[in-house]
């Protein structure tokens, strides 16, 4: 099965497509399409120690967060993971949850088309907002802002039909 995996740590927050099977071999990760094997043996205290394919070794503490996700602690740096299904994912894209707070661009989640834009160009808006309206089988979907900024612009028009992951407007922070 794929996951979308969320992941937030120093360099930023990014959105990794993820795909997992073991066998007698090791585990086969594919991360955004791209497959390795990955050797991980479990050790003492719930922990991981994994040989990279690029010949790197790691060891991986996982713990659960309060807030419902993992805090994973590898070598000396913590990360955040949240592994959603790809439904799950998508129903977060399209409530404004699951666009990374480093991007920009707010896009359709699902296909559909649009009924109403909410902000304009040099609008103000806050994360949670709905910017525009989809309908996609019938059902009206608000498309929210991911984080705060201003409207730079939009790439849609009430009537149009879009696509998955097609942008429909783009935002800059607020200043």
């Amino acid at each position: 099965m794929k996951y979308r995996a969320k992941i937030a740590d120093p360099t930023g927050d990014r959105s990794v497509e993820v795909e997992v099977h073991v066998d007698g071999e090791g585990v086969l990760v594919s991360l955004d399409g791209r497959k390795a094997r990955w050797d991980v043996v479990a050790t003492p205290g719930g922990g991981y120690s994994i040989l990279r394919p690029d010949g790197r070794q790691a060891e991986a503490v996982p713990r659960r967060s309060p807030e419902g996700g993992m805090k994973v602690r590898v070598g000396a740096e913590q990360v955040t993971l949240e592994l959603l299904d790809e439904l799950t994912a998508r129903a977060q894209a399209v409530a404004g949850k699951g666009v990374s707070r480093g991007s920009g661009e707010v896009k359709a989640a699902i296909p559909g088309r649009v009924l109403r834009v909410l902000a304009g160009p040099g609008d103000q808006v806050s994360q949670g907002q709905p910017v525009v309206v989809l309908e996609a089988m019938k059902m009206e979907n608000d498309v929210r802002a991911p984080r705060d900024g201003v409207v730079r612009s939009v790439e849609v028009a009430a009537g149009q039909a879009v696509g998955t992951g097609q942008v429909l407007l783009v935002l800059e922070p607020s200043v």
